[in-house]
């Protein structure tokens, strides 16, 4: 089975850059042939061209992915994991994830709303959410997020490789996972 582990979020941006620090930390892991590495972080648009390229044959069966999401209903530094149930919001907010996506807008949601729209992302998504601290321009990230990586890089690749633990993780909608740690 095919999977891809990729990041989604803005580099340079503290704590919302988890997901490509965790892309970058673990594209030299040594993975099976099937699982690739990759950072997502674009406009969604190009996301679902780049996902819907893949030759029909060698489509990926599972992707696995990771962001900084603010749900403000979390401590900072809260790693939640879900199985995404793929419900698509109504026509209103769709529309509004493709305008969004088009003007640049990096972010979870948008990002996962937009390929499944235009029918390019795996029926199989696990989400790996981190609650952030904080949103500004920088290159380290808070100490609860950064306490949090090396657990989330864990989480991704037990995600990747065992199919039982993907089995057991709730399926949820968007930003409705349980917590896996609080710090």
């Amino acid at each position: 089975m095919r999977v891809i582990v990729a990041g989604v979020g803005y580099r340079n941006l503290r704590d919302h850059s988890i997901g490509a620090a965790v892309v970058d930390r673990l594209v030299d892991h040594p993975w099976p042939g099937e699982v690739v590495v990759e950072d997502l972080s674009y406009n969604p648009i190009a996301v679902m061209q780049r996902l819907d390229d893949e030759p029909r044959d060698r489509r990926f069966a599972r992707a696995v992915v990771i962001a900084a999401v603010e749900r403000g209903d979390r401590r900072p530094g809260t790693v939640t994991a879900y199985r995404w149930d793929g419900v698509l919001p109504g026509a209103e907010e769709i529309h509004r994830a493709v305008t969004e996506a088009v003007t640049g807008v990096i972010a979870l949601d948008n990002t996962l709303v937009v390929t499944r729209h235009f029918g390019a992302l795996p029926d199989d998504v696990v989400v790996i959410e981190v609650e952030p601290e904080v949103q500004e321009f920088g290159d380290t990230f808070s100490a609860v997020v950064a306490s949090a990586v090396d657990q989330v890089c864990d989480l991704a690749v037990v995600m990747a490789t065992d199919a039982g633990a993907v089995a057991r993780l709730r399926r949820a909608p968007l930003g409705g996972g349980c917590p896996t740690s609080r710090p």
